[in-house]
């Protein structure tokens, strides 16, 4: 005897039929890139000297602009005749001399993030001989970079890195360094670029059934489609999704359109943290095929 039907049609058009949107989701990523090349800059050498990084357009979705810029550079300051940073002398260094610039050139974007006469004094700034100290610019940090011999840790740059805000981040940044002077050499190791930018995506989730009611121990097939709306792609969502009491056996497919792609195509029983990526104007489709119990007790 089936069981009345107005009971089991509520039901399921509250365990089955819904719309949920989440306009304007901002996802944020980050990326770190490492450019490693030692240089001797010194007029007697080379000042100034570039060194660069590339972001490759894949590393981030379609649209996406600069929300923050971290860099962190690894240094020294050297007393040696010629501008070699081989071979430490351990006399006065002049830090004044010291330039950091950074730039994205197909932006046209630049900041003196450490300009000359930043630092001052004659102190070899790393603890050890042919050493290097790390100094990290943050918009967020409390201290300004500077004022004395240059010291390892976390400072705010003399001008901003919130000039890139806005900006797309793939293509290549450049630090560009100097020195003022010959023969005490700056001493350059290496620079990672860190990068976090978003994504905005307008997100709405539908799932509904196929039937008006349902009959214990009968067939029933529902939908669940994602789509986003954009402006930005959406890349690893991840969908979940719990079968109602009453059903005692499930399978399901997922299949994109467009650009959209699911990162498992089928599966049984409950969907669980099944990853998607979803386009600009692109969708997924979860159609799940359930078979209900006849025993009114499991409801």
């Amino acid at each position: 005897m089936a069981l009345p039907r107005w009971n089991y049609q509520v039901f399921l058009l509250f365990a089955l039929s819904f719309t949920a949107s989440f306009s304007s989701l901002s996802a944020p990523i980050t990326q770190s890139y490492t450019n490693s090349t030692p240089a001797n800059v010194d007029p007697n050498q080379n000042s100034p000297v570039d060194r660069s990084v590339n972001i490759p357009s894949t590393d981030f979705p379609n649209g996406v602009t600069v929300d923050d810029v971290i860099i962190a550079i690894d240094f020294d300051k050297r007393d040696r005749n010629n501008g070699v940073c081989s071979n430490y002398n351990g006399g006065l260094v002049y830090n004044n001399e010291i330039f950091f610039r950074l730039s994205k050139p197909s932006e046209g974007v630049i900041s003196n993030l450490i300009p000359f006469n930043t630092y001052s004094g004659n102190v070899h700034p790393a603890p050890t001989a042919g050493g290097y100290i790390t100094v990290v610019l943050d918009d967020s940090a409390g201290t300004t970079v500077g004022g004395g011999t240059p010291v390892a840790g976390t400072f705010r740059p003399v001008n901003p890195l919130n000039v890139f805000d806005g900006i797309d981040p793939s293509g290549t940044w450049t630090l560009t360094m100097a020195d003022s002077a010959a023969q005490d050499p700056l001493c350059f190791s290496s620079f990672t670029l860190t990068i976090e930018a978003s994504a905005q995506v307008d997100i709405s989730v539908s799932k509904s059934d196929l039937s008006a009611t349902y009959t214990p121990g009968s067939n029933a097939s529902y939908i669940i489609t994602i789509n986003n709306s954009g402006p930005d792609d959406a890349f690893n969502l991840t969908v979940n999704d719990t079968l109602p009491d009453g059903v005692i056996s499930s399978t399901w497919t997922c299949s994109g359109s467009g650009g959209a792609v699911c990162g498992t195509a089928n599966g049984t029983g409950n969907i669980t943290g099944v990853s998607v990526d979803v386009p600009s104007g692109d969708s997924v489709q979860f159609t799940v095929d359930v078979t209900f119990s006849d025993d009114p007790t499991d409801y």
